[in-house]
């Protein structure tokens, strides 16, 4: 099918428009989206989305390119979602240290930012390679745990046990060099 019998499709409010649109450029949307976020849930998720998109939009748009129209929808949604994505995983990744490192006010936490970030790092120098990796991979990459397990080699509940041992440690460590938790 032409691109233009396709736009015609959804000025006529054909639902079969979105069946055509998904066999024509289906694959390569499912390759832009599934590329921004590396996952198939999240990508067909993204999919839909953009379909829904188009749908919307055309009419009243008419694109001159449409499968460069369509393709700009998916990349856009895809980043949506993973940066959607990526603020709950860092607002997880935060609430796991909230227990650890608890500020009381603004003054604190300025003063104590500068002996906690000294103290981290000599804790972390006295942690086995593979603990500061993941330690590091987690909270100062933003990794998750999943992604940490296939890089390492182990399962992500290893992953994730070794980080709760670990965090153990860190709070057990600052306690005992004056920082109150």
């Amino acid at each position: 099918m032409q691109d233009k019998e396709l736009i015609e499709l959804y000025f006529e409010r054909d639902e079969s428009a979105i069946t055509e649109t998904d066999i024509k450029y289906g694959r390569l949307c499912r390759k832009i989206s599934f590329g921004i976020l590396h996952n198939n849930e999240d990508s067909e998720e993204c999919m839909n989305s953009s379909y829904l998109k188009v749908w919307n939009a055309i009419p009243p748009k008419r694109p001159d390119n449409l499968c460069g129209y369509i393709c700009k929808i998916v990349k856009n949604t895809a980043l949506a979602i993973y940066e959607k994505t990526m603020r709950r995983e860092e607002n997880e990744i935060y609430t796991e240290l909230d227990s650890i490192i608890n500020y009381n006010s603004d003054v604190e936490k300025k003063l104590e930012s500068s002996i906690i970030s000294s103290l981290l790092n000599q804790f972390l120098l006295k942690q086995s390679k593979k603990n500061r990796a993941v330690f590091v991979a987690r909270y100062y990459y933003n990794l998750p745990c999943k992604e940490i397990a296939e890089i390492i080699g182990v399962t992500e509940n290893a992953v994730k046990l070794n980080l709760g041992r670990t965090r153990k440690k860190l709070s057990d460590f600052l306690m005992k060099n004056g920082i109150d938790i």
